[in-house]
């Protein structure tokens, strides 16, 4: 959400604040922009849970009793929230961003003039370019759906699309816990189908139907018991010591990132860098060393050497066909 929108509906909740009886013309002038824009302003806060609406001819108005009292805050926390407004802001699709918008505006609102005011004006002089989010509002639908049954421990009848099966397939599942990785939502649990844990991509999911039946989540389960020393999200039940040498060009700014809890680095003394990893299964971690193309090489294993040669020469032949 950019900058000066931001400012403008926090501008917007403050006028509600202040004085009852706005009218569209008369908020549209104060806030010196079109009547279609300040319609659309007010949907985006109705959307975040802020009722603002305009009752019996006696103007727009935000709900009594709806906002904090008074809240002593920081000029830095007001920014920082502020800020968040961007990171939410785009993601509309996203489980509970609704909630979320409407928890970070009353907070801001709660706090007093003019630091509100002047914590608007320098986020003026903050840019943010939001990261790629999913083009669709089913993984909040089912997001909510396997909270509920999670938080009562039924089982589901799930019809999933597998992207390595012919077609979609239909299982009963019993949802252990929900995981946020890699931009989307998974869930991890016990499918009937293939007799062990499995973690499924919510997205994916096409069909839910809650059962009747109630499950036991296996004592101390949790997301490291699952995924282990997994690059991201794939165990492959061994465990290899990864190390790899980058060139000058790119050696800081990878260097710079945190990639997995094993990582270790030292930079030599042209530039490059050489990196460590402890990591279970190489095809996940493979995909990544790919994505740096001729600016890394793999000194050991050699399994991965060949996987990600091999992964080149594919490439390699594919331009050379076209």
């Amino acid at each position: 959400m950019p900058s000066d929108r931001v400012s403008r509906l926090l501008q917007l909740i403050t006028l509600l604040q202040t004085r009852t009886g706005w009218d569209a013309r008369s908020l549209s002038r104060e806030l010196e922009i079109s009547t279609r824009t300040l319609y659309r302003d007010l949907n985006t806060l109705e959307a975040a849970g802020i009722p603002c609406r305009s009752e019996d001819g006696g103007g727009y108005r935000i709900q009594q009793g709806f906002f904090l009292p008074p809240v002593s805050l920081s000029a830095s926390e007001v920014l920082g929230l502020m800020q968040l407004t961007r990171f939410v802001g785009p993601q509309r699709e996203r489980p509970y961003h609704g909630h979320a918008l409407s928890a970070i505006y009353k907070l801001i609102s709660s706090v007093p003039e003019p630091l509100r005011s002047t914590c608007g004006e320098m986020l003026a002089h903050f840019s943010t370019l939001a990261d790629p989010q999913l083009g669709t509002d089913r993984e909040s639908e089912v997001f909510v759906q396997l909270q509920q049954a999670i938080g009562m421990g039924r089982a589901c009848r799930l019809v999933y699309g597998s992207p390595v099966e012919n077609g979609a397939m239909t299982l009963e599942f019993d949802p252990y816990l929900l995981h946020h990785v890699n931009r989307a939502w998974y869930v991890l649990g016990r499918s009937g189908l293939h007799d062990e844990v499995r973690m499924l991509k919510l997205i994916r999911i096409e069909e839910l139907t809650l059962l009747t039946r109630v499950f036991d989540r296996p004592t101390g389960f949790t997301i490291d018991s699952k995924l282990g020393k997994a690059w991201r999200m794939i165990p492959e039940g061994k465990e290899h010591d990864i190390e790899l040498e980058f060139t000058r060009r790119v050696a800081t700014n990878v260097s710079e990132v945190r990639w997995h809890e094993s990582q270790s680095h030292r930079l030599l003394a042209d530039g490059r860098c050489v990196m460590k990893f402890r990591v279970d299964g190489l095809n996940e971690i493979a995909w990544w060393v790919c994505g740096y193309a001729d600016q890394v090489v793999v000194r050991k294993p050699k399994k991965l050497r060949e996987i990600v040669a091999e992964m080149h020469h594919s490439a390699a032949a594919l331009y050379d066909r076209q």
